[in-house]
């Protein structure tokens, strides 16, 4: 076995859809007890009608005991099990894996254009939120230091900038795809691509503060927040958290 899980409740399971290009293999969600990086994957499946097994790990001793045992290509998680063997790693790598089980919805666009500007969209979030994430989680990005007292006015003032500059500068772009966008989704696509579901669980972080440190950003943003109602209102979204 890959985990011991928590599972969900059985009403975060969705019927299994197979489209025409779809694999009878069964899939396996491994992450913690959290929405994080994992939260886009559980959308996107249950946006897309397949049936997966949402396993959190119900301590940390769990993941580390999984994080030993070297099944996990770059020992992170999110991963997601397909079958009884396959692990697949990167939260962006499993949201495209999981929108071809079902190409025909074109979560992830079959143009190898419309493809691309999906990418660069998901692969901004990154950008948008690196300072964030190496002022948070020091230890794992070589910045202990920043954590000592002695450091702790370096930190603030770097939690200052990234609030009061970065993250609004990236906002700030991302309002401008949404105004240049004639359907509304962030890739400019007829309907949701992955882009859509990973900055919308992002953005959900940045208006809760959890990912900033500071919930008000997002206020000054009402694009963003138009963004998300729309995004959060779709029937099998609304379905997934009832």
């Amino acid at each position: 076995k890959y985990c011991i899980g928590r599972e969900t409740a059985p009403s975060r399971s969705v019927p299994h859809c197979r489209g025409p290009m779809a694999s009878p293999s069964t899939y396996k969600l491994l992450y913690f007890d959290i929405p994080g990086k994992a939260e886009a994957i559980r959308l996107a499946f249950a946006y897309l009608g397949i049936e997966f097994e949402d396993a959190r790990f119900k301590d940390r001793e769990e993941f580390t005991a999984l994080k030993t045992s070297g099944k996990l290509m770059f020992g992170q998680v999110p991963a997601l099990v397909v079958g009884d063997s396959v692990v697949l790693t990167q939260s962006n790598a499993v949201l495209r894996y999981v929108a071809k089980l079902k190409p025909e919805s074109e979560l992830y666009p079959s143009d190898p254009i419309a493809a691309a500007r999906v990418d660069a969209i998901c692969d901004q979030e990154a950008d948008a939120f690196v300072g964030c994430r190496v002022a948070k989680y020091k230890d794992r990005f070589g910045f202990s230091f920043l954590g000592d007292d002695a450091n702790r006015p370096l930190l603030d003032s770097t939690w200052a900038l990234l609030n009061a500059e970065v993250v609004p500068r990236h906002l700030a772009s991302l309002v401008a795809l949404l105004k240049a966008s004639p359907t509304g989704w962030l890739a400019a696509t007829p309907n949701p691509s992955i882009a859509d579901f990973v900055w919308a669980t992002a953005l959900v972080g940045v208006r809760d503060g959890k990912m900033t440190g500071d919930g008000s950003i997002l206020a000054n943003f009402p694009d963003l927040l138009a963004f998300l109602e729309r995004f959060f209102a779709l029937p099998a979204i609304v379905a997934y958290y009832a």
